[in-house]
């Protein structure tokens, strides 16, 4: 390599690291992060640790003494962390502990269990309002017997206690409730945990370890003594009078929101006002986090200095304050680090050394990493750190500041920088540093957040500034007059929220791209501001363009040289719904589940869409007017893009409220309806869906004239059936609809009023599909069914056993894979 390129990069990679020189704290931080990610994942070892590597070449000697002991110590730290494993001290975790005891009976103790986990003593930790009851969580006591009891000589048995936590709900309601540090014995039931059976659907095993929780269930029955003092008990009792304090002027959802925002309680929250800011990309607003801790600690910096206090004194009052109103608030991670980087700094002044931001995050993050590695896996946790991080790295480099001095002395254009153009590239910034950990977590991104942020979290801050000043009053009627003006600002907030959220465009799928990808892409956000003085920075950026286009095009080719259909029964319990993938990349979802105990629209079909990468729906179809089949659309419809419905004629005349009311919806939006009866065709190259049933004016049964359609392409086919009963099946039958199929999606879940042995050898499929719940109260499939599958030689694949069924077709061969193999 020529010796000016080598001076060139060399001086380049020096001007990178720069910002680090200087700044022990961050560098610590930022090597013990990857340290503890590369041991989690090897995969990302060689990349995380070649950046150490380089590093350490270019840092002078004090700095690469602490990489080293930052290595170490992250090593050191990742090997103490016990696992759910080691907390027993044997191959089983918490949730196995309280699953293989819950079997067992009181004093089983052939089953190495002293009693049955359905039975415990523990001690109240924390006492959770929610909106359906309370939840606790218990610090329990136990004791586990190891060994042998065979009865032989050689038998033993060792008891010793073994200690864990577990979250238990009680939804009746009770006036009198065990408080943080009461004693209680209970009987539960335990809710199950298994994998999750959908794609990108909520993973409780991994929550549960999130949260350092063995079980999780409901009370049968407790009992519960006064305790000791605890300070856990001091916080709720403070929650409660705020609480009260609000009740008393505000209505229960906008105390609910008041407490959410300067209390972290959000139990409060109507459900829809969380869905509304969750899907305009501004939920970080309900969650206590800097912007919270940022606008009170200035609230309380001018309040105390307006006392006359002196300017140390004012700094010790305000960081003792915000020292409290962490376990107030539940002591999140974002919570710690912005009090941290309020008090670091404050505290230096004190002694005359003033802190640097980019030091005291680092200092932040040493102190939440080190007594708990794993939150370096948390989503809140990074992004609020992305976010923190892009706007310190980030302000710096405002394109103002190239501006003339003679403009930027004009006092007009001073305000506008200061009330718009300023916040508005403030919030720019963190939305662009957390966008990498929104792709990954969520596969979503709302493009409207920024503007969100500009528009709404001005009328936020302000409530909250208006309820805190309402708390404070002595006296009712000031009380009551701040109230009022949280009041209004709150609701302007709700309503420009719901504006916003109501938009098709108002959230959108990106993604899925692997952790190495959004890797890189963080890395191009952080050096795109200096890429137009750094020579590093502009090849590293080409390299991204390029490597993105060559990926991008190579999809794009290979779709087209190797075209594939998919067919995906999603599980959504005793219910129906299929997402087909024509081979152009168009996404059709047959039915939409049901919402009875669980909303599969938001909670199931939603996050399975994001997570597979799907932005739109070309159609939506819905078989028949059923809940198990229609129960999930409305929520579907309010938070994804869908261009139109297909229904039947007949099934639009049904008067149900909850299908009339997804009809509404439809039209609020402006999505067509299309009427779908037998000849209609919808065909592009190599695919067609054509519609086998119902006959075209002919209303009958909402079961029997359940939509049929007939599914082709690549030399291969699938009939889905709905609800299907055996009078519609000989309806079809009785035309020349040719049916032969290699897949068929049984009707009505596997009912005996379907798939009569007619049906089945007429249409001879190689698989079947039952979408069943697990323990139906149906007991679907029915035995008569299975009978006759296994009597034809029919494979059946249930999602009850098997989750999420996902089949392939391509030109020379149908495969499927199953959630749980």
């Amino acid at each position: 390599m020529n010796k000016n390129i080598k001076e060139k990069i060399f001086k380049a990679f020096k001007e990178l690291i720069a910002p680090l020189d200087g700044k022990p704290a961050l560098v610590s931080a930022i090597i013990l992060t990857a340290t503890l990610a590369s041991l989690d994942m090897p995969n990302f070892a060689i990349f995380l640790l070649g950046m150490v590597f380089l590093l350490t070449h270019s840092f002078r000697r004090h700095l690469q003494w602490v990489i080293f002991i930052s290595m170490a110590v992250g090593i050191v730290v990742h090997e103490g962390i016990p696992s759910f494993g080691t907390l027993w001290g044997n191959e089983k975790g918490a949730r196995e502990y309280a699953g293989e005891c819950a079997e067992k009976g009181v004093g089983n103790r052939n089953g190495k269990c002293a009693k049955t986990s359905n039975f415990g003593c523990g001690k109240v930790e924390t006492r959770l309002p929610r909106p359906k009851g309370t939840a606790f969580i218990i610090n329990v006591s136990q004791e586990k017997i190891e060994g042998a009891a065979d009865g032989t000589a050689n038998s033993f048995e060792t008891v010793r206690d073994v200690h864990y936590k577990v979250r238990l709900t009680e939804k009746r309601n009770i006036p009198s409730l065990p408080e943080p540090g009461d004693s209680i014995c209970y009987e539960v039931s335990w809710y199950p945990v298994t994998p999750p059976t959908v794609p990108g659907a909520f993973d409780t095993q991994g929550w549960l370890k999130s949260q350092n929780l063995a079980a999780y269930g409901k009370f049968k029955h407790w009992e519960s003594h006064p305790g000791d003092w605890a300070f856990e008990r001091s916080f709720f009792k403070f929650r409660q009078f705020l609480q009260a304090r609000f009740a008393k002027f505000l209505d229960p959802a906008e105390a609910g929101l008041l407490m959410g925002l300067l209390a972290g309680d959000r139990s409060g929250i109507p459900e829809v006002l969380r869905s509304d800011f969750q899907r305009s990309g501004l939920v970080h607003v309900l969650a206590i986090s800097g912007f919270h801790v940022v606008l009170l600690a200035g609230m309380l910096m001018v309040f105390l200095k307006a006392t006359g206090l002196p300017h140390k004194i004012v700094i010790i009052i305000a960081t003792a304050l915000l020292a409290v109103y962490v376990p107030v608030t539940g002591g999140s991670p974002a919570v710690r680090r912005a009090v941290m980087m309020f008090a670091i700094p404050q505290i230096g002044t004190l002694f005359g050394k003033p802190a640097n931001t980019l030091n005291s995050l680092g200092v932040a993050l040493l102190l939440i990493i080190l007594p708990e590695p794993n939150v370096i896996w948390n989503p809140g946790f990074q992004l609020s750190f992305a976010a923190t991080a892009g706007i310190i790295i980030d302000t710096p480099h405002n394109p103002t500041k190239f501006l003339p001095e003679s403009f930027k002395q004009n006092k007009l254009w001073q305000k506008i920088q200061a009330f718009a153009i300023d916040p508005t590239y403030v919030t720019l910034c963190a939305t662009l540093a957390t966008a990498p950990f929104l792709i990954h977590h969520f596969k979503t991104l709302s493009p409207f957040a920024w503007f969100g942020n500009i528009i709404i979290v001005p009328a936020i801050s302000l409530g909250m500034q208006a309820g805190l000043f309402a708390q404070l009053s002595p006296i009712d009627f000031i009380s009551g007059t701040f109230c009022a003006a949280a009041r209004f600002f709150l609701r302007l907030a709700s309503l420009l929220t719901r504006i916003l959220s109501d938009s098709a465009a108002a959230s959108m799928t990106v993604g899925p791209f692997s952790p190495a990808v959004l890797l890189a892409l963080g890395f191009l956000i952080l050096l795109l501001p200096i890429c137009r003085k750094n020579y590093i920075a502009r090849k590293y950026a080409f390299f991204c363009v390029l490597a993105a286009s060559a990926f991008f095009a190579y999809n794009s080719y290979h779709g087209i040289l190797h075209p594939s259909w998919t067919l995906t029964t999603i599980d959504v319990g005793q219910g129906d719904s299929h997402l087909v993938k024509a081979p152009s990349g168009r996404h059709f979802l047959i039915d939409a589940g049901d919402n009875s105990r669980q909303d599969s629209g938001k909670d199931i079909i939603v996050p399975f869409l994001h997570h597979i990468g799907v932005r739109e729906l070309d159609a939506l179809i819905i078989t028949h007017p059923d809940k198990d089949h229609f129960g999930g659309a409305l929520s579907l419809l309010k938070m994804f893009p869908v261009k139109e419905i297909w229904a039947s004629k007949c099934s639009l005349k049904e008067r149900k409220p909850d299908w009339q009311q997804v009809l509404r919806e439809a039209n609020k939006r402006h999505i067509p309806i299309r009427d779908v009866h037998r000849g209609l065709l919808w065909k592009e190259n190599f695919f067609e869906i054509r519609t086998l049933h119902p006959v075209e004016n002919v209303c009958t049964e909402a079961n029997e004239g359940s939509i049929t359609l007939r599914l082709k392409g690549l030399g291969h086919s699938a009939i889905l059936t709905g609800d299907l009963t055996t009078a519609g099946e000989k309806t079809i039958m009785k035309t020349d609809i040719y049916l032969k199929s290699d897949v068929l999606k049984l009707g009505h879940h596997g009912s005996k009023t379907s798939s009569s042995l007619p049906f089945l050898t007429a249409v001879a499929p190689t698989y079947a599909i039952i979408p069943s719940g697990r323990k139906n109260r149906f007991r679907h499939p029915h035995k008569q069914v299975t009978d006759r599958l296994d009597s034809l030689h029919i494979p059946y694949i249930n999602t009850a056993k098997k989750g999420t069924i996902t089949f392939t077709f391509v030109p020379d061969s149908v495969s499927y894979t199953t959630m749980w193999e």
